[in-house]
């Protein structure tokens, strides 16, 4: 996603809690493109690291116009079998730290004028179900329809808010839990294959597109068909 934003001349701040490493390589390549990128730390399910994180933005890269959140985690558990603190670190990154990201990215750009484009990272299980991610899918139900009440909220201002409704994607994580990911989604996936982070960073890149002024409010299922089918490996 940094990279595509980039690619298409944006001046990009990748946030990461944690991982100091992954992020200046995604900053090193960028600028060894040509690009510019800052790299900034924060747990961003808190209020005030969200803040920062924009604040920080600003200073550096001299204003804000897209707002990606897409900090998330997942916990695999039975619903009879979670816990409040797993609710709540759940809840607390996916759904409250997007809200106030896009809050504190909101502000920013209300007061420069001129728009803006927020996006938030959902999940097919927002609109399917599937075991054992109950939490997880409450959040991302709950991405899906801020993205329609602040669209509504912040369209006087030419914002849009929309949503990106991911599927099976091959990535580290995922390869992680299932070293035959790939292949065991392409036998279920009307594509025929599972989606790559290429994939959703397209769709990304056309959402903050001026192509796409009139659409906000809306979720984008980047899952190669499956929400058509729910059928899972």
């Amino acid at each position: 996603m940094a990279e595509e934003l980039a690619r298409l001349g944006a001046a990009v701040a990748i946030a990461h809690c944690e991982a100091p490493e992954l992020a200046a390589a995604v900053a090193d390549r960028i600028r060894a493109a040509g690009g510019r990128a800052i790299e900034v730390d924060g747990d961003l399910s808190l209020v005030d690291d969200n803040r920062r994180l924009v604040e920080r933005t600003v200073a550096e890269l001299g204003g804000l116009d897209v707002f990606v959140a897409n900090a998330g985690l997942t916990r695999w558990a039975p619903f009879l079998d979670v816990d409040e603190e797993t609710w709540d670190t759940v809840v607390d990154l996916n759904l409250k730290g997007s809200y106030f990201g896009a809050q504190a990215a909101a502000r920013q750009m209300v007061a420069q004028g001129g728009g803006g484009r927020i996006v938030f990272s959902s999940s097919v299980t927002g609109t399917l179900a599937i075991e054992n991610v109950s939490a997880y899918a409450v959040t991302k139900a709950g991405l899906q329809h801020m993205a329609r009440v602040l669209a509504l909220e912040l369209g006087a201002h030419g914002i849009t808010v929309n949503t990106l409704a991911i599927g099976a994607t091959v990535n580290e994580r995922n390869l992680a839990d299932d070293p035959g990911y790939a292949e065991h989604w392409a036998d279920v996936l009307p594509s025929g294959r599972a989606g790559t982070p290429g994939d959703v960073a397209a769709a990304l890149g056309f959402l903050v597109s001026p192509g796409a002024t009139q659409i906000t409010g809306h979720t984008l299922a980047v899952d190669g068909g499956w929400s058509g089918t729910g059928v899972t490996p």
